[in-house]
């Protein structure tokens, strides 16, 4: 995605050091690794649904295997799971979080890019973007927004069945001079969790940063 419609194969390669909880499942953290991420999985499936059947484990599995391979292709540089408790409600909270770098303009702070981002987002939801805020961030500058959206349920699941509302969180964070940006994207299946979403949205792009290349060590090279 580009933040200004532009293509983002301009963007110079380069790496990010990203700021998220120390206990962080980022489905992408093998790479191309297969072996190695449905290792990752299996034991994340395991601890979260201890008794569900082994054959039923392997299914959820597979589907984080499908998310893996589908990210990685697009060039997603993080896409994280969250399945527990919140501290305040003690609800369980069902979040995924996903990371990637976007072209922005080159002087974004004469830009409106909060607006820009809510009317890329309203035009793939009937529902409108409902809260957007501009902060300050370890790279510079800061737009995030938030929104409860709805997606009409498949016919199959009976007459009775409405549009499913969930929580849809996104920050983007960029230095001044732009080039170059990181945006952050939260779903959550229980829409009042989505202003909880947002405050961690905000909190990974707004202390992640782009490492210049003199910072790399031999190994990354």
């Amino acid at each position: 995605m580009s933040a200004n419609g532009g293509d983002i194969t301009g963007i110079e390669p380069g790496r990010v050091n990203l700021f998220v909880p120390p206990d962080w499942f980022d489905l992408l953290a093998d790479g191309a690794d297969r072996e190695a991420t449905r290792i990752r999985c299996a034991e994340l499936v395991r601890l979260t649904y201890p008794n569900t059947p082994a054959d039923r484990r392997n299914v959820f599995v597979d589907g984080l295997m499908e998310c893996h391979e589908r990210y990685l292709a697009d060039g997603a540089l993080m896409y994280g799971v969250i399945t527990t408790p919140l501290p305040s409600s003690g609800a369980p909270a069902v979040w995924q979080v996903q990371a990637g770098a976007v072209a922005v303009p080159s002087t974004p702070a004469e830009v409106d890019l909060g607006e820009l981002m809510s009317r890329v987002f309203d035009a793939q939801f009937k529902d409108k973007v409902a809260y957007i805020e501009r902060f300050t961030t370890e790279m510079g500058i800061g737009f995030g927004f938030l929104s409860q959206p709805s997606f009409p349920v498949p016919k199959d699941w009976g007459e009775a069945a409405s549009d499913v509302r969930t929580g849809l969180a996104g920050a983007l964070a960029c230095p001044p001079e732009g080039g170059k940006g990181l945006l952050v994207i939260g779903t959550c299946l229980d829409p009042q969790q989505v202003r909880e979403l947002a405050a961690l949205v905000a909190v990974i792009a707004g202390n992640s940063v782009f490492l210049p290349a003199s910072s790399w060590t031999s190994n990354d090279q």
